[in-house]
């Protein structure tokens, strides 16, 4: 037994604001209670002690204008914008480095392959370590204090990679980069404390799919920028807007996070209180009980418990590596496979494709997903599955690799440019209409420990975006583009199989959770 679940010994139940409940002879302890039903699922823990004197566990009140969820729409809808665009900078500030690589050899004298992909994919390495810290941290401390000291270490880490005076300082600030940026982590479950569940497949998409789309923006605009000002510049450009986008974060995020702001509102009660009574959050216990080792690790602990998390987790790790060896590698294969059509600026166009199939599915997914739940919900009634927000993973799956099928063999042949393009936009738009609903499906479930939740699948996503990329030219090179994108669709099409077992017997699968609502 862990030491959170020694710690935990009294389970309290949700009470009326007036009844009060007696615990095996010890001290009573009152509730105030809430009506928001998105919380009320979640479990009330608390250590007493004997000489506990009387405990006031303070939650959420109806209609009570410091939740989240009750906040003005337009203040909602302003913090929505500002995480999607803050989303949006922070990966094109990784990801303008893309098509300059070769530019960053040259000023360096390095002939190294290994080194050119590296440096394309090392940024995904320190994405999938930073949430280690970024998500238990935000559950902790709250959202607001790691989600500015993030972008802040971010921004000084840009500077000195756009200052670097050699390759490995290069590729150690742009890992650094990736661990401190925050908002990979934090969007997701900064959006799911805002909305209620069948608001969140829109918001979410905003949220989360600007990200997307500059991975594949990104890479066009550092190729002109490099080829007119150089290298460099792309970085300094990038250092530029992510210090405006977090400098305007500044004044319009608020705290999000449901156990800080019931525990900033316990400590105000507990100010105000003339009598004897203790006022305490009702999440506290199981925040006080955790150590910070205990915290760092929630990411695997979840995970490790939950074999719903363990396939979607495994699915978008395999998917993000495999389009980001796309990424790494479209560079170079479309200047060697057609040299009269690209040149060093033109070849960021290439990258359109993917943007192209991202913002559609963008598009498809915010006008469809919550319509679908709400259908699905208002059919079914308490026969609803949660599962049913995963008709557009299943759909995203399946396109995968017949994207990566077009992609390899229509390059293997020589066909116009246009038709491996077609390919490489089904994969955009694969990756898109995959990763929206799946962490909306997080989000929903795990609720305060989403950003936990998100975090293993970040962790996992990242490090095979980082090292996956790296089989790409010995690959391409041993059996050819044609077979090589055969092998990569045959590795996305493994999972078709138990993703719509998942879809059709999500009830089952649930049942087998470890991590189950009374750790929730």
């Amino acid at each position: 037994m862990s030491s959170i679940d020694e710690a935990l010994i009294h389970s309290v139940p949700i009470l009326s604001s007036v009844e009060p409940q007696k615990l095996s002879g010890k001290e009573p302890i009152t509730v105030v209670e809430s009506n928001n039903e998105k919380f009320a699922e979640q479990p009330l823990e608390n250590p007493i002690g004997d000489s506990n004197p009387d405990v006031v566990l303070v939650d959420y009140e109806e209609n009570d204008p410091e939740n989240p969820l009750n906040w003005p729409p337009m203040q909602k809808w302003l913090i929505v914008f500002a995480v999607s665009w803050m989303g949006f900078v922070s990966v094109f500030a990784t990801m303008t480095i893309t098509p300059t690589a070769p530019q960053i050899l040259q000023e360096f004298h390095s002939h190294s392959t290994f080194d050119q992909t590296l440096l394309v994919t090392i940024w995904e390495l320190g994405e999938g370590i930073g949430p280690f810290f970024i998500a238990p941290l935000s559950e902790r401390f709250g959202r607001l204090p790691v989600f500015h000291i993030g972008n802040l270490l971010a921004l000084c880490c840009l500077i000195a990679c756009a200052l670097s005076v050699n390759i490995p300082m290069v590729i150690a600030f742009r890992f650094l980069t990736g661990c401190f940026l925050s908002i990979l982590t934090l969007g997701p479950a900064i959006v799911g404390d805002l909305f209620q569940m069948e608001q969140t497949g829109l918001t979410m998409a905003l949220a989360t799919g600007t990200q997307m789309i500059a991975d594949f923006i990104s890479p066009l605009a550092g190729a002109y920028i490099a080829q007119d000002l150089g290298w460099r510049w792309s970085i300094w450009l990038a250092a530029i807007v992510l210090g405006f986008f977090s400098l305007l974060l500044l004044v319009v995020l608020r705290e999000t996070y449901a156990v800080v702001i019931l525990r900033r509102k316990a400590e105000r009660l507990q100010k105000e209180s003339a009598g004897g009574k203790k006022y305490r959050s009702k999440h506290q216990a199981r925040v006080d009980a955790s150590t910070i080792f205990e915290s760092v690790m929630k990411p695997m602990h979840i995970l490790s418990k939950s074999p719903i998390l363990m396939l979607t987790t495994s699915y978008m790790a395999t998917k993000y590596g495999l389009v980001s060896l796309i990424i790494a590698t479209i560079t170079e294969t479309m200047e060697s496979t057609y040299p009269t059509v690209f040149n060093s600026g033109s070849i960021g166009l290439t990258f359109l494709s993917l943007a192209i199939g991202n913002t559609i599915a963008l598009i498809f997914y915010s006008l469809t997903s919550d319509r679908y739940v709400i259908y699905e919900r208002e059919k079914k009634g308490d026969a609803f599955k949660p599962e049913s927000r995963l008709l557009h993973l299943l759909v995203a799956v399946i396109i995968l690799p017949l994207g990566f099928l077009i992609y390899g063999w229509t390059l293997a042949f020589h066909v116009h440019y246009i038709v491996p393009l077609i390919g490489t936009c089904l994969a955009g738009f694969s990756m898109t209409l995959s990763t929206l609903p799946v962490e909306t499906y997080v989000v929903d479930v795990y609720k305060i420990y989403g950003a936990s939740a998100i975090a293993a699948g970040v962790i996992f996503r990242a490090t095979a975006g980082a090292f996956l990329p790296l089989i790409g030219p010995p690959l391409y090179q041993s059996i050819g583009l044609g077979w090589g994108n055969s092998i990569l669709a045959l590795m996305a099409a493994v999972f078709i199989p138990p993703l719509a077992l998942l879809m059709r017997y999500g009830d089952w699968f649930r049942s087998k959770e470890r991590f189950g609502s009374s750790e929730r």
